[in-house]
């Protein structure tokens, strides 16, 4: 299924722990600042409410009878939205920088609306695959690195998590393997060597920037995706720094 196949190749992104916002008046309504960017509260809020807007409608159960259906949970959070406008601004700005080329396919966003149960014509969904677009850009014109046990672990630890952590989560791997159990079942993952190369990349910007977010948003994440055999798993790491990596091209 060609949705698959473009979120299979998702690299896995992780974000820094970053510097929180002065709670104080001249913040009020400000969600993050990414250097001179500053990313409001009406931003997320505009997101937000449209992508729940446009969450498709599920078709009542054969159980249903005159009663009301409960609401359903929105397929979104603010703090994904958050998550994943900063980490479009650090990878913008990670890609002008360094003059990295544009995605040779860009995703269309109705390939990708299903597994992020939001409409296609959404700003989320659409925002989405500009996010998957950077990642391969910055993932093709970075040099390789080798991931450290340290490195290995993080991206394992956010995996089981992300296999867990909902009821009805596909497992997406056995949870309390060793290191050498891990490394053996990642094998020559692509995912895992492109998750530090982007990681890092963004690391460093935030750093530069001097990244600071709102405290209830905080820590902030970058969203990440991996194809399984179940599909696409949606998850989310802490930032790691250049110490889990071991550069091995130049």
């Amino acid at each position: 299924m060609k949705r698959g196949r473009r979120l299979a190749s998702i690299v896995i992104i992780a974000s820094l722990g970053l510097g929180s916002l002065v709670g104080c008046q001249t913040e009020s309504g400000k969600a993050a600042f990414v250097g001179d960017t500053t990313i409001t509260e009406d931003r997320v809020s505009q997101v937000y409410d449209d992508a729940v807007a446009k969450t498709p409608q599920q078709e009542p159960g054969p159980e249903a009878s005159g009663a009301p259906a409960p609401a359903a949970e929105p397929p979104v959070s603010r703090q994904e939205v958050v998550d994943l406008l900063v980490s479009l601004e650090l990878a913008r700005r990670v890609v002008k920088e360094k003059n990295m080329p544009a995605v040779a396919q860009p995703t269309v966003p109705a390939e990708i609306a299903e597994a992020l149960r939001v409409g296609g014509d959404s700003e989320f969904v659409k925002l989405w695959a500009e996010w998957l677009d950077l990642q391969t850009v910055i993932t093709e014109n970075t040099p390789r690195v080798q991931l450290t046990d340290e490195g290995v672990m993080k991206v394992y630890d956010a995996l089981v998590k992300a296999g867990s952590g909902e009821p009805g989560a596909p497992q997406v791997i056995q949870p309390g393997l060793s290191v050498e159990q891990v490394r053996e079942q990642f094998g020559a993952a692509v995912f895992a060597e492109a998750a530090i190369l982007v990681s890092t990349s963004l690391g460093a910007e935030a750093e530069a920037t001097k990244t600071k977010v709102n405290p209830k948003y905080d820590p902030v994440a970058a969203p990440m995706a991996v194809g399984t055999q179940q599909g696409p798993i949606f998850y989310n790491l802490p930032y790691l720094s250049s110490g889990v990596v071991t550069d091995v091209s130049l």
